[in-house]
């Protein structure tokens, strides 16, 4: 498989988001699912990078897992059981991978170097990554050249060190680079620090419409 017409020649590196880009995801069935239970004092902009809350300290891992559930069951009534919290905190991931771009993913390799950079946190990549292994029976993370996480590397997208840090840990040119995410945000800070970058529209198109074969 290769890149389209479309895209700049000269790539040699792909970067790929994880939710919206490699895995669905829709933040409001968590929000509905803590509705349900009662949450309290939290809305969808709490939980986005840079807001400040815990749950942006969280994505990058300047809190630790068991804190994280400490301060939003805060959020919930008393009696509700820290299991429910946990299982509205999941409810935002697709309950399976689409096996296309997995496969799409697996053949990139063949002509591009190939990374994952997720802004996420430890209980949705254990989480992810389970549903991964039950689907195919391996590892999310070989099926990339190496995968990148926010918590991990201490910042989050779009903050512009975790572009550097990628880029130099990965060992990729900037210029030689395609990064593909679906928060426009992330692409302008991509952008910024010398990477090529597409924002995914999604509901209009996956990253399936962007490669033919070689």
């Amino acid at each position: 498989m290769k890149l389209r017409k479309n895209f700049p020649e000269g790539i040699k590196n792909l970067i790929f988001d994880f939710g919206g880009v490699i895995m669905d995801i829709d933040l409001n069935r968590t929000m509905t699912a803590f509705r349900e239970l009662g949450i309290f004092g939290v809305t969808l902009e709490d939980t986005q990078a840079g807001s400040g809350t815990f749950f942006d300290l969280h994505e990058q891992g300047k809190i630790d897992a068991e804190t994280f559930w400490k301060l939003l069951k805060q959020h919930f009534p008393p009696e509700v059981p820290l299991e429910k919290i946990e299982a509205g905190w999941y409810a935002l991931l697709a309950s399976e991978f689409n096996p296309a771009r997995v496969e799409l993913i697996k053949k990139l390799r063949k002509n591009y170097r190939v990374f994952l950079l997720s802004n996420t946190n430890a209980p949705h990549r254990a989480h992810f990554f389970e549903t991964f292994r039950k689907q195919f029976g391996c590892e999310l993370t070989s099926i990339f050249d190496r995968t990148f996480f926010s918590d991990e590397l201490g910042c989050a997208k779009p903050d512009e060190k975790i572009y550097h840090d990628v880029a130099t840990l990965s060992g990729s040119v900037p210029a030689e680079t395609l990064f593909f995410d679906d928060n426009p945000n992330n692409v302008s800070g991509a952008i910024r620090c010398g990477w090529n970058a597409h924002r995914v529209r999604v509901g209009e198109e996956t990253i399936l419409d962007f490669f033919e074969e070689a």
